[in-house]
């Protein structure tokens, strides 16, 4: 390993710079843990409800079908509750990457925002699809029926 000397760094400067970042980190002390705490227990309440809530709906039903429209809302305002991780990246409270939270935060709202509604789309035109095979069924079934 070379020494700051041989590698023309400045230790002097690595030092401040430590002191720097955790001074900043110390004037956010209290109030920045206060928050954090706040947020993850409000986080692990939200997430548990909903895993009581998903439990339940199982028990009852015996399926998942309709599970998501049950637990959408809540579903929903937890998950973009958490874009506040990317706040607390972007102000400093949190040490880590603001594009690696803001691309992890964003993939799971844009799945539970915009994905199902897509999903719902194609069933719906699914659906209209079958009925429409059917009635085109039960035409051609007459047609045949009255020839003969």
């Amino acid at each position: 390993m070379a020494s700051s000397e041989e590698d023309g760094t400045n230790g002097a400067s690595e030092a401040s710079d430590e002191k720097e970042a955790t001074g900043k980190r110390r004037r956010l002390g209290f109030l920045a843990t206060a928050w954090l705490t706040f947020y993850n227990i409000a986080m692990t309440a939200g997430w548990l409800v909903l895993a009581i809530a998903m439990v339940r709906f199982y028990m009852e039903k015996g399926t998942h079908r309709g599970l998501y429209k049950s637990i959408q809302k809540t579903l929903k305002f937890f998950q973009t509750f958490a874009l506040l991780e990317v706040v607390h990246c972007l102000i400093g409270i949190v040490p880590t990457s603001v594009l690696v939270t803001g691309v992890q935060v964003s993939s799971r709202i844009f799945m539970i925002q915009f994905f199902y509604h897509l999903i719902s789309r194609w069933s719906c035109w699914r659906a209209s699809h079958d009925i429409r095979c059917l009635a085109l069924r039960k035409e051609i079934r007459d047609v045949f029926s009255k020839a003969s």
